[in-house]
């Protein structure tokens, strides 16, 4: 399947914007772990203090990438993937049901929906477009691409797909699939548009076949390509979202790559990456 890209939202630490990271992605400027800046939706004060810290960071993402395609949230679906959910939450509503009350707070459970950051975001965005929410453990990037892909070429609408992962705190962090916030946001249509900026073709592949290009030397995480930079590398071995560090490079960069990225147990997602 091909579908092109027209739009890139970026949001983790040291990475804060897409503009800001282009030069980070091509080795012009060191990575430097940076804190990330507050993020404001814009709803009514109490529904935006109800917002959890997954859809504010999901939300900064998914902005850029709409703005940077010249679209508007009408008449764009939306695909949302994370692991499994919103893990500062799931701690929230643990320690409440830990404790002698047993009293779980209204605005933690209705933020403990998996699909909470969606809704928001359609809120935001005054959207009524159809949105999906998936959670696929460390293979979410992979299972979100496949599905906005299968959307955009499907139903000939643009989608966005926003990926996004948020570390726990204790004792949930060690068994949390991240150490580190991150999130990424790709604006995907069925056809190029005015001003493309890559075309990517999207193969299911058993694991057991060869790459189709001697340029795809990465394996299927950029933590497991030697050639990545040390940063890369641990980014995506802290989450597994920044697997799509590889291919944002080789955007910032100008040159096509392909990679795979885990799916199941027998099946990569290949993705020629070809910047426009």
């Amino acid at each position: 399947m091909q579908v092109w890209l027209s739009g890139v939202g970026l949001y983790a630490s040291g990475l804060p914007d897409w503009q800001t990271s282009q030069p980070v992605l091509r080795g012009e400027v060191a990575w430097a772990a940076q804190p990330l800046g507050a993020v404001h939706l814009p709803l009514p004060p109490a529904e935006r203090r109800r917002t959890s810290a997954s859809t504010r960071v999901a939300w900064a993402a998914a902005v850029q990438a709409l703005a940077a395609s010249g679209l508007n949230g009408a008449g764009v679906n939306t695909v949302f993937a994370c692991s499994g959910g919103d893990g500062a939450i799931l701690h929230q509503l643990c320690e409440a049901l830990a404790s002698p009350t047993r009293e779980v707070s209204p605005t933690s459970f209705h933020n403990s929906v998996h699909n909470a950051p969606a809704g928001y975001y359609s809120i935001a965005q005054r959207s009524q477009d159809p949105s999906t929410s998936l959670g696929a453990h460390p293979t979410a990037l992979a299972a979100g691409l496949l599905e906005a892909t299968l959307q955009a070429v499907t139903e000939q609408r643009p989608v966005l797909l926003v990926a996004y992962e948020l570390a726990a705190p204790f004792p949930l962090a060690p068994h949390w699939p991240a150490r580190h916030d991150f999130a990424v946001a790709l604006l995907l249509t069925p056809l190029p548009g005015a001003k493309p900026l890559a075309q990517l073709t999207i193969t299911l592949r058993d694991i057991a076949t060869p790459m189709t290009t001697p340029m795809a030397t990465a394996a299927a995480a950029a933590w497991q390509n030697p050639t990545a930079p040390a940063w890369q590398r641990q980014a995506a071995q802290d989450n597994r979202m920044a697997d799509v560090l590889p291919l944002l490079s080789a955007q910032a960069l100008g040159t096509p790559t392909t990679v795979r990225l885990d799916y199941l147990d027998n099946l990569d997602l290949e993705v020629a990456w070809r910047p426009q």
